[in-house]
């Protein structure tokens, strides 16, 4: 039920449904001076939230920095959610979404030694939990194969739904198969805060390696200060990451 509503919630307080309601509702008034200020209000919100220069401070003070991750850190979790657009069974192919990188980062810290295992947590259910979905799972997996990983060195945990189950589950997956709490985080830099705080709210003592950066560095130039259709992506990102931190701290899970 909680993730059904989460997910409900998400939605009722993204920019661009909060913005269609007002308008809406601004269209039915009688009370034109006020049916004006509310449509001028949800234009200039439309404006901030998809103003480059606006997100990009935004991204900068929510996406933490990567650091390098510490010898004693061996196992790592690469969380699901968007890192593959599409997975053939049949032919092993495999098209990487809008966060991929955090395979890639993944595949990375492998071969360079920094760490031994990879964890792929997440992908198991659909919204309404009545069927499996592990084409993203099965996906990372497969492309780390192909990239080099022996697959003895990567364990699936396919039931999590969440950031709260990513947590969960991966402790108990270190406890019971490599006798530590000590885990490396890898997931989008937006995403990062809250699932650092659900690892440690678990009992995990967890370093953060962040990926998928969306946040830019760019000479400022007249087309900042225009409207972005990917600015607007951008901030739907961390505004969602927001909201669902606010939701998980109300909850108790963070």
């Amino acid at each position: 039920m909680f993730y059904f509503l989460s997910k409900t919630f998400d939605v009722l307080l993204m920019p661009l449904t909060m913005a269609f309601i007002a308008i809406i509702y601004a269209l039915f008034l009688k009370n034109r001076a006020r049916s004006r200020w509310i449509i001028g209000s949800a234009l200039l919100m439309l404006y901030i939230v998809s103003s480059p220069i606006f997100v990009n401070l935004l991204l900068k003070w929510w996406e933490p920095k990567s650091y390098p991750p510490s010898p004693s850190y061996e196992v790592a979790a690469v969380l699901t959610g968007g890192m593959v657009k599409r997975y053939d069974y049949t032919t092993k192919h495999i098209w990487l979404g809008f966060s991929g990188d955090r395979a890639v980062q993944a595949f990375e810290l492998y071969k360079k030694g920094k760490i031994k295992k990879i964890i792929i947590s997440g992908g198991g259910k659909s919204l309404l939990g009545n069927k499996k979905n592990v084409s993203e799972n099965d996906g990372i997996r497969q492309y780390l194969i192909y990239s080099g990983v022996p697959a003895e060195d990567i364990i699936q945990e396919s039931q999590s739904r969440n950031t709260k189950d990513n947590a969960i589950n991966t402790a108990k997956i270190l406890k019971e198969q490599f006798n530590t709490n000590k885990c490396i985080v890898i997931t989008s830099a937006f995403h990062t805060p809250r699932a650092v705080r659900c690892f440690q709210k678990a009992g995990v003592d967890v370093a953060a390696f962040p990926a998928h950066y969306m946040q830019e560095n760019y000479e400022l130039w007249i087309d900042k200060f225009f409207p972005s259709e990917q600015a607007l992506e951008a901030f739907y990102y961390v505004w969602h990451e927001m909201v669902g931190f606010t939701i998980y701290k109300v909850m108790g899970y963070v």
